[in-house]
């Protein structure tokens, strides 16, 4: 029984960690999408790198956000699986019938 409950907590901490690195992972995204210039994209253009270009640019905490936050989403639904087949598990031991009254 404390074997469930561990992972039933662990769910739930992986649940909300994973529901805020969604908003996170969108929120970064959305960055990059619109700041996102290496100097790799400009050669590939044929251009020089402008005036303003910052190594900010490249985005790096934004990058570092998607890489923290995979693994956070792969452990909660690692342990929601994990809970699912135990539970399934349960369903189909033989349960002992209780007596005729």
């Amino acid at each position: 029984m404390k074997r469930k409950q561990w992972l039933d907590m662990a769910i739930l901490i992986f649940g909300g960690l994973s529901f805020v690195s969604l908003i996170c992972y969108f929120l970064a995204l959305h960055d990059i999408w619109h700041d996102y210039a290496s100097p790799e994209v400009w050669s590939r253009a044929g251009q020089t790198l402008p005036a303003w270009y910052d190594p900010v640019n490249r985005c790096p905490g934004e990058w570092g956000i998607l890489q923290i936050g995979f693994p956070l989403m792969l452990i909660f639904h690692i342990l929601l699986f994990v809970r699912r087949m135990l539970k399934t598990d349960e369903g189909t031991s033989v349960q002992p019938s209780a007596p005729a009254a």
